[in-house]
């Protein structure tokens, strides 16, 4: 109040100070009109000014409420990657590991949180698919999942082509029940194997050449691709491979760069005795060998 009373003077004295200085313009109604409108004008200022705190304390608070549910609560469990597809899809800023959402083809990318694995990623579908045993992955757009994988593999990691690899594993060597296909660099060792014996691994549809790999010596039936959508997307070609049509939740699938442009090897291994079916293993989720190193 006393600050009202100050600003209603000073308005008074202001008027009474610029009439006086202009008496031959102004009669003193005029002036009086001018203090009174002055006055008022102060009045408003300050009936609006603890408003105006008001409203801006209750943006704020919207705000930090916005902020906090953006933020997804992901449960432990089996059910964590199907969890952080919904919020990566609702939300890139729901979970720090949220790199990109694709709405058309149905996926997210997410940052692989494993210490072990710095430079490592996944492509997770949206929708409910439990993983490589599902029938669903030969519908669109997952049927082409690699391809979009390899794609958003320019970025993630952003490595060569001839360094890039993916995997997904079998239902025997997973930790999660939501399909979800890794991303990341090949073993070196790996793709030197592979790039030695290029001239007799054959091109889709030819026979699979049969290769012992790195690190675990488990065996891998290999062969070519051009492109990894359509008839050649890598869940396609293992079709021809006896057995597997019967047993997919047994099946481990990796796809590694080669040298050559538009030209992908295919690996396929299976759950069995001692290879739990993780064709994970050929990826170096590190980065950091050398190419050609062992």
């Amino acid at each position: 109040m006393v600050s009202l009373m100050n600003l209603l003077l000073a308005a008074f004295r202001g008027v009474s100070s610029w009439t006086k200085d202009r008496r031959c313009r102004l009669g003193h109604g005029t002036a009086r009109g001018v203090a009174v409108i002055l006055a008022t004008s102060a009045l408003a200022l300050m009936l609006q000014a603890p408003l105006r705190a008001q409203t801006a304390q209750s943006t704020g608070a919207a705000n930090k409420a916005q902020h906090a549910r953006a933020v997804c609560t992901i449960p432990r469990g089996p059910d964590a990657l199907w969890e952080l597809a919904q919020c990566c899809s609702k939300s890139l800023a729901g979970n720090r590991d949220c790199r990109e959402y694709d709405p058309k083809f149905e996926y997210i990318i997410l940052k692989d949180n494993a210490p072990t694995k710095p430079d490592s990623y996944m492509i997770i579908p949206t929708k409910r698919i439990t993983g490589i045993e599902d029938r669903e992955i030969f519908a669109m757009p997952f049927v082409d999942f690699w391809e979009y994988g390899w794609q958003r593999s320019r970025q993630y990691p952003g490595k060569p082509a001839s360094r890039t690899g993916m995997a997904i594993n079998s239902a025997h060597a997973r930790t999660q029940d939501q399909l979800h296909i890794h991303i990341s660099c090949v073993r070196p060792d790996v793709s030197k194997i592979l790039e030695a014996r290029n001239r007799e691994i054959g091109t889709y549809p030819a026979e699979v050449v049969m290769l012992q790999l790195p690190p675990h010596n488990n065996t891998y039936r290999v062969v070519k691709v051009t492109r990894l959508r359509g008839t050649e997307s890598p869940y396609e070609v293992i079709q021809v491979i006896p057995g597997v049509q019967r047993n997919m939740g047994d099946q481990s699938i990796a796809v590694v760069g080669s040298q050559k442009r538009d030209e992908y090897y295919v690996l396929e291994t299976y759950y069995h005795g001692g290879d739990s079916g993780a064709a994970e293993e050929l990826l170096d989720e590190t980065c950091k060998g050398a190419a050609g190193a062992p």
